[in-house]
């Protein structure tokens, strides 16, 4: 059970990285307006990135329709709250809305490089801990329940 959130990172990270590759990809080909694209690509189920996405659309439609930001960090502290991503990954993820929608293709093209370089940083940093961590955790819990097997013999 301790090795578990290591692993449940590294599939969080995975997901949120091909989910802003749809995102970006939808920008580029559809041009539909940015609601629009959240919806779309939260309707595809492919993870929790899908709930992330309807949540900030929902936050969009509701309560901050004027402030694009505040949709997508509020949808990140609700959605991923308790996720195994760490702080360090949700302030990346927070990072990517402040400029999101806002600058022409170009630019845009721009935020997404710089978001998925360091989610995959964090990808990396995370299959590391699963490595050593998350091994480390299983094995523990293996030698444990061979002792408690030889203590009840």
């Amino acid at each position: 059970m301790r090795a578990r959130p290591f692993e449940n990172r590294t599939i969080h990270l995975e997901d949120l990285i091909t989910a802003l590759q749809i995102l970006e990809s939808e920008m580029k080909y559809r041009k539909d307006p940015l609601p629009i694209l959240l919806k779309r690509i939260g309707d595809l189920k492919i993870g929790n990135s899908s709930i992330f996405f309807i949540q900030v659309f929902e936050n969009l439609k509701k309560h901050y329709s004027y402030d694009f930001y505040k949709s997508w960090t509020s949808a990140v502290e609700k959605v991923y709250e308790d996720s195994s991503l760490t702080e360090r990954d949700k302030e990346l993820l927070s990072e990517v809305g402040i400029e999101l929608g806002k600058t022409d293709i170009n630019n845009q093209n721009n935020i997404f490089i710089k978001a998925h370089s360091r989610l995959e940083h964090q990808l990396a940093e995370a299959l590391e801990e699963k490595k050593t961590k998350g091994k480390m955790y299983k094995a523990l819990g293996v030698a444990i329940g061979v002792l408690i097997v030889i203590v009840l013999l």
